[in-house]
């Protein structure tokens, strides 16, 4: 099972931010993946640097890039997208929403249980209900960033079955430095499941570089440059599977 993810680079508007990961996408497709992952709030301008009014970057970001996301699940139908996340709007609150496509057609979607206290700030509510889904591959969950800090938050997914576990990230000038991948490897091992840490040039430097991470360790992470770049791994669902029955024996 092939996965790609789009690691990015910030940038200063929604337009430079939508033809970046237009660009990224088509290069992971090159390698035929079956799912392509992109960051949290990829289309956001200046993503957390300055972010403080969920409702105005709702207002500009949502609608052109959900747009985005069905069109571009439309151009290449075999893939399943996670979409990186929105601000999505519902009856007057905000909402970090991950979203999961495929063919042009919105399969999934997670709101981020824990948002951090910028987020909340900037009126950012709390999402409440976890997400796995299935696909032919295997059961997909949804993860958005610090809900890694959240046990309950991570065991909702895991007894749901989720098996391949996509995490995108951000990271603002405030978040402390972290080296490796401490989290996600627990998360990994501990659980038996495949975890796509996908972030952007930011979080690469604060918060870890985006990253395959397997229960027996880091599978391949992106470099340290300061730039847009596509990763893609080839992931052992049979040999997962068995790491999960030799773990449940325990």
């Amino acid at each position: 099972m092939k996965v790609s993810l789009v690691h990015m680079k910030v940038r200063p508007n929604l337009k430079s931010n939508l033809t970046a990961a237009e660009r990224g996408i088509k290069e992971a497709t090159k390698q035929k993946p079956d799912f392509i992952a992109l960051p949290e709030y990829f289309s956001v301008p200046n993503n957390m640097e300055q972010f403080n009014n969920a409702q105005n970057i709702s207002k500009e970001t949502y609608l052109p890039t959900i747009l985005f996301l069905k069109q571009t699940s439309q151009q290449y139908p075999e893939v399943y997208l996670a979409g990186g996340t929105v601000l999505e709007e519902d009856k007057g609150h905000f909402y970090n929403t991950a979203t999961l496509w495929k063919g042009g057609v919105l399969i999934g979607t997670y709101r981020k249980r824990n948002p951090i206290i910028a987020e909340l700030k900037a009126g950012v509510s709390k999402g409440d209900k976890p997400a796995v889904f299935s696909t032919p591959h295997c059961k997909v969950g949804m993860l958005v960033c610090a809900d890694m800090f959240d046990p309950p938050t991570i065991k909702a997914i895991v007894d749901l079955g989720a098996e391949l576990v996509f995490l995108p990230v951000a990271a603002m000038g405030t978040h402390p430095h972290v080296k490796g991948h401490p989290l996600t490897e627990k998360l990994a091992s501990e659980n038996g499941i495949y975890v796509v840490k996908v972030g952007n040039v930011s979080s690469n430097a604060r918060g870890g570089r985006s990253a395959f991470i397997t229960p027996w360790g880091i599978e391949q992470e992106v470099s340290d440059a300061v730039e847009d770049s596509v990763i893609t791994t080839d992931l052992d669902m049979q040999k997962l599977r068995e790491y999960r029955q030799r773990l449940n024996r325990v």
